[in-house]
């Protein structure tokens, strides 16, 4: 074989090892099941304009009898502007969170839509306001989450606490600011310049959670939780609780969330990073909502006065670990739900480490964990050698 030829070859073998590891960069999420299908959405590298595509896969899982095995669609294209899609519980609505460039203007929105009828027929277009939050956390991986009520009448979801607004020494007149407006503090630690928690959480700083009634499109944060006062507070953007992973208890009287110490909590006096640094002090919360949803109801409720600080202080499920995130429910049966999640009590020392599989009780009559009914299902792995054992898994998250 000549020498060009030898070359053909290598440079073939080459190109089909470099697309195998293209083809394999792939990022799975929005994973749901819903009456029999599976829905996924699949983010794949596009090395050539360097971005990313997404495709949503629906995936038949179940067939009757005898019946030939069901039909796969092919995966559909989503466009860009979409940030996420979430199909209730009962699948019957879907909740599309669109980015959007607002007409006349260079800046963009964030819109949520909601698809009734199996989702082919678009019953509401909910614009979020700038002046509730700011971006809406889609990275679902981490601090991100968005989860249907129980009733499917209120989503909750994760973003941005507004930053304090500032202005220049110079700014003519000065005296036209409002009150809020801190003057000279644009690059000020803090208040112009937030602390984030670093690489792709680049402009992350604190998050907190909002409720989203679907049908009046009223919007309310939940105050009752860990560092409510940096949702009043404007002034900075230093301390608090980064609250995240947020879900609706089977009852829909509470939300159940990650919460990260930020400052607040005494453990983490600096936001250090967190995509490749997962022995970041966390704790599960709950927080009722009831009197929250009952306000959003209201279609002529004032949205300035649409607060959950009328509802029950909130509850901190696990208060003796260091490391817990990623709850889950199981379905209600006997008048109570499993509560599952990962946890690790004593914490490690490691950017990465094991997790183990806790499980407790929830009361669905009173919307709260029941005391004593912790279960540990999977103990830490310690050891990598210990993988073999059918009774532990090496616990990173749940999907």
């Amino acid at each position: 074989m000549s020498e060009s030829s030898k070359s053909l070859v290598q440079n073939e073998s080459d190109g089909e090892a470099y697309h195998d590891m293209a083809s394999a960069a792939v990022d799975l999420k929005d994973i749901f099941v819903r009456r029999g299908v599976v829905s996924a959405t699949r983010s794949v590298r596009d090395i050539d304009t360097n971005s990313r595509r997404q495709f949503l896969y629906n995936i038949p899982v179940s067939s009757q009898g005898n019946d030939p095995p069901p039909f796969i669609a092919p995966p559909i294209e989503l466009p860009k502007k979409i940030k996420a899609r979430i199909p209730s519980p009962s699948g019957s609505k879907i909740a599309i969170l669109v980015e959007e460039s607002i007409p006349s203007s260079e800046s963009k929105r964030l819109v949520f839509e909601i698809w009734t009828n199996d989702g082919h027929r678009l019953a509401n277009r909910i614009v979020l306001p700038s002046e509730k939050h700011g971006p809406v956390c889609t990275d679902f991986a981490w601090f991100g989450g968005i989860s249907w009520s129980p009733d499917e009448s209120t989503l909750v979801y994760t973003a941005e606490v507004n930053k304090p607004k500032t202005t220049s020494f110079f700014t003519t007149p000065p005296s036209k600011t409002d009150e809020s407006t801190v003057i000279g503090g644009q690059y000020t630690l803090g208040v112009g310049k937030s602390e984030d928690w670093g690489e792709k959480y680049g402009s992350t700083a604190l998050l907190a959670l909002f409720c989203l009634n679907v049908e009046t499109g009223k919007i309310g944060v939940i105050e009752n939780a860990p560092g409510s006062s940096m949702t009043k507070d404007t002034s900075s953007t230093e301390g608090g609780y980064v609250l995240g992973q947020p879900i609706f208890s089977p009852c829909g009287k509470s939300v159940v969330y990650t919460g990260w110490d930020a400052g607040a909590g005494g453990e983490m006096p600096r936001r250090l990073g967190a995509i490749y640094c997962f022995q970041r002090p966390c704790k599960i919360y709950s927080s009722p909502v009831s009197e929250l949803l009952g306000q959003l109801e209201n279609p002529n409720a004032n949205d300035q006065e649409i607060l959950s600080k009328s509802d029950t202080p909130f509850d901190c499920i696990t208060p003796n670990d260091r490391l817990a995130r990623s709850p889950r429910f199981s379905k209600p049966a006997g008048g109570s739900s499993k509560l599952a999640y990962l946890c690790n009590t004593k914490g490690f020392d490691t950017h990465g480490g094991c997790m183990a599989l806790h499980v407790s009780e929830w009361n669905m009559s009173k919307g709260l964990v029941i005391d004593e009914s912790k279960n540990v299902v999977v103990d830490v792995v310690q050891l990598p050698g210990e993988r073999g054992d059918d009774t532990k898994v090496a616990g990173i998250n749940f999907p």
